[in-house]
């Protein structure tokens, strides 16, 4: 193909020009960045730093990297919510269940199960069922209920354990031993 000489127009810029003014600015180096990270998320340093790191590789601008750390804090928000509503659902079905399993004395068979899970497990038990909401699941109901029933069955009804209590623990293990025999 022949090539032919175009002269030189000073209202058209060259190609190397054009390229020049279409190429960001080059980007501050990561520290000089900033970024407000969102107060009510927990960033790891380690995803902040990778973060910022690609930020100044494709050299974004400050407000480029604000956008998009607005945007990625919307959506784990959206999915912390999302994911609250699901647990929320989870135990309300649960307390359905368990509702329907024990029928019109559901309230007493849980109110059991309670007792149980307070006598062997204490506060901390207590807490750990309610803040993972465990203690709304049906197994975890029916379990405890089950131990309930089966340390009630030990006491009698005034309260007093259904075992002689003068006998000493020897005797309650091995029976009336006397020496000699």
């Amino acid at each position: 193909m022949k090539q032919e000489n175009i002269p030189a127009d000073s209202s058209v810029p060259s190609v190397p020009e054009k390229v020049a003014e279409e190429q960001p600015v080059v980007a501050a180096s990561v520290e000089e960045k900033q970024v407000a990270w969102p107060d009510d998320l927990t960033v790891p340093e380690e995803a902040k730093e990778a973060f910022m790191q690609l930020a100044q590789k494709l050299q974004l601008s400050n407000p480029q990297i604000q956008q998009l750390v607005d945007l990625e804090s919307r959506f784990s928000r959206q999915s912390a919510e999302r994911q609250m509503q699901a647990a929320q659902q989870q135990q309300t079905q649960w307390a359905q269940e368990i509702q329907t399993f024990y029928g019109p004395k559901w309230e007493e068979e849980v109110s059991l199960a309670v007792r149980a899970a307070d006598t062997f497990g204490g506060p901390e038990l207590r807490t750990l069922l309610e803040t993972t909401g465990l203690g709304n699941h049906p197994v975890i109901v029916r379990t405890f209920n089950e131990i309930g029933k089966r340390i009630s069955e030990d006491v009698s009804s005034g309260g007093i354990p259904s075992v002689s209590t003068d006998k000493t623990f020897t005797e309650a293990l091995y029976g009336n031993v006397t020496k000699g025999e």
